[in-house]
């Protein structure tokens, strides 16, 4: 497989003759950049729409325990980025973050953000 285009230059340069911006990064990099778009942080919404988005959409990774509930769409909003939301001590959250993240590190940071004066050890 040749690395030349047609007028003998390197597809970079080609690139770069129309883009001079452009920039050579890998796959995990664009991916991050890409995520990085996607996620919004916590903010705190109604019972109502917690209820709503769990009765509507397609569910995965639906824990309890730390004091509190979390659940994640199936549904990605983009790269590694879906909908998550979580329950804890009758208040309700909702941010969008990446799917790999753990119900205890989205209670931990629910009560980072919310709830300072709880403690993600001491709470069942």
């Amino acid at each position: 497989m040749s690395t030349k285009t047609a007028k003998n230059s390197s597809p970079m340069a080609s690139l770069r003759s129309i883009y001079p911006d452009a920039v050579l990064v890998t796959q995990a990099a664009t991916l991050e950049m890409q995520n990085t778009d996607y996620r919004h942080p916590w903010v705190e919404i109604t019972e109502a729409r917690y209820v709503d988005q769990m009765e509507t959409l397609p569910l995965t990774d639906w824990c309890r325990g730390y004091g509190g509930e979390s659940f994640k769409s199936m549904d990605f909003t983009g790269g590694d980025v879906t909908a998550i939301f979580a329950r804890f001590e009758g208040r309700f959250f909702e941010c969008h973050d990446l799917h790999t993240l753990t119900h205890r590190e989205l209670i931990g940071s629910v009560i980072t953000r919310f709830c300072l004066d709880k403690n993600l050890n001491n709470t069942h």
